[in-house]
């Protein structure tokens, strides 16, 4: 009996934890290097994540960022749907070589589409005018700091 007690306990231990995993999920986030800058990365790879992106944030304090992780290399297009403050999007291929770079897009540029000048694995978004004070450009890869 006391055996079917413990093992009882112990599945409604594990399951349990597998609960509080699945309502608490982990943070994805990462440090990256381009060039001679680093910058903490917020990293979204679901659909939903994707979708929402930046949307509806009043800011992204400087040296942050957020990564876009796709499955697929593709012309994935972004657009500043909900968004309230202008951004830079970095276009990165699937051997983290930087494709392409626009700079300072307004919230104000909603419906249009951007989409890059290759596939790419990869999108980062910094605050507006980040790419220009860092020299972040085309041609530069981006490094994940341990």
């Amino acid at each position: 009996m006391k055996k079917f007690f413990l093992f009882v306990l112990g599945i409604v231990f594990i399951f349990g934890s597998f609960y509080f995993f699945l309502q608490n999920p982990v943070e994805k986030e990462a440090l990256v290097r381009i060039g001679n800058t680093e910058i903490s990365l917020e990293i979204v790879s679901s659909p939903s994540e994707r979708q929402l992106g930046l949307s509806g944030r009043a800011s992204l304090p400087r040296g942050k960022g957020m990564l876009f992780v796709f499955e697929n290399p593709d012309f994935y297009g972004f657009w500043m749907k909900g968004m309230l403050f202008p951004i830079d999007i970095v276009w990165i291929n699937e051997d983290l070589e930087i494709v392409g770079v626009l700079k300072d897009i307004s919230p104000n540029t909603f419906p249009q589409t951007f989409y890059p000048p290759s596939e790419v694995s990869y999108v980062l978004e910094v605050p507006a005018n980040f790419t220009t004070q860092e020299n972040i450009d085309t041609g530069q890869r981006l490094y994940f700091v341990e």
